[in-house]
């Protein structure tokens, strides 16, 4: 069974670069689990898958992998390939009644290029069942990036036998690993669709949560404006109602001083007046005074005689 999944998120300015069209891989193995696209980037989707957080610690506890335990990532000196081994173990029931299977997983980059491609093959060696030394389960995981926003993921994997079984016990080995496969990728791409849509959302609400502050200081913006305008309003009403305080003020002060200075000038005309009229006073006082002597003399002489 193939599961597939397509989801389109959107993302400012997509970059001009050449992305693969196609997975670069020659060959696949046999049977192709699931092959879809996530609007992940390649590097955030091999991490959720091989990286130890909680995303592949949840998915690894839903697969009830037991004491799960991850080696740190080394060059393999002869190939040149970052490895690792992870060890763990899992209960199985069957007919032949309940066992625990102890699992050792070899992880192996096959190719590996940032931002662009990732090509895992992972190699599961079990113990602790009949059988389970005739045969290894191969698993491949090409993820690519296909443009800015997305990448895809395809998953294939193959039952390899390490020795010779019968068609019985072969058909009982292939239809109980491929159940497990089968079920073990859906639950895988199931989680991804999930973590995906909560990303989206995530980044939908981060979107509507910034729409919605800009229009807020917008509108405060908006506000702010009005109000100013308003406070400018009156601002400059004041001052001119100051500016036509200050203008009758300094007109009123004008009147006054000229007024003063009209009633000085009246003060002075006035006093200079009284003065000249005094002093024509005294000149005809002085004139009229000689004559009356003169008179007078006159009239004593006519008398004498």
């Amino acid at each position: 069974m193939t599961s597939e999944q397509e989801i389109v998120s959107s993302s400012p300015n997509e970059q001009q670069k050449s992305y693969a069209s196609t997975c670069p891989c020659e060959t696949h193995l046999a049977r192709t689990f699931a092959e879809g696209i996530f609007s992940y980037d390649v590097d955030t989707l091999f991490e959720l898958i091989f990286g130890d957080n909680s995303f592949s610690r949840t998915y690894h506890d839903s697969q009830k992998l037991l004491e799960y335990t991850i080696g740190e990532w080394y060059i393999n000196n002869e190939t040149g390939k970052r490895e690792r081994q992870v060890t763990y173990k899992t209960i199985t029931q069957s007919i032949l009644g309940t066992n625990t299977i102890f699992c050792n997983e070899k992880q192996i980059v096959e190719e590996e290029k940032s931002h662009s491609i990732y090509i895992v093959r992972t190699d599961v060696y079990n113990e602790g069942m009949r059988y389970t030394d005739a045969f290894f389960v191969s698993t491949q995981f090409c993820m690519i990036q296909c443009d800015i926003e997305h990448s895809s993921l395809r998953v294939s994997a193959e039952i390899k036998y390490v020795k010779n079984v019968n068609a019985i016990a072969k058909t009982f080995i292939e239809k109980n690993a491929n159940t497990s496969i089968e079920g073990g990728v859906n639950n895988l791409i199931r989680r991804l669709i999930k973590q995906q849509d909560k990303i989206n959302n995530r980044d939908s609400n981060r979107k509507q949560i910034s729409i919605l502050k800009q229009r807020e200081r917008k509108t405060r913006d908006y506000s702010t404006s009005q109000d100013e305008k308003k406070n400018d309003a009156i601002l400059n009403s004041i001052i001119s109602s100051e500016d036509e305080v200050v203008l009758n003020e300094q007109t009123t002060t004008g009147k006054n001083l000229a007024y003063s200075i009209a009633f000085c000038c009246g003060i002075f005309l006035l006093i200079l007046h009284t003065y000249l009229c005094y002093k024509l006073h005294s000149i005809d006082q002085a004139l009229y005074a000689p004559n009356l002597t003169c008179l007078n003399r006159c009239k004593e002489g006519l008398l004498f005689y």
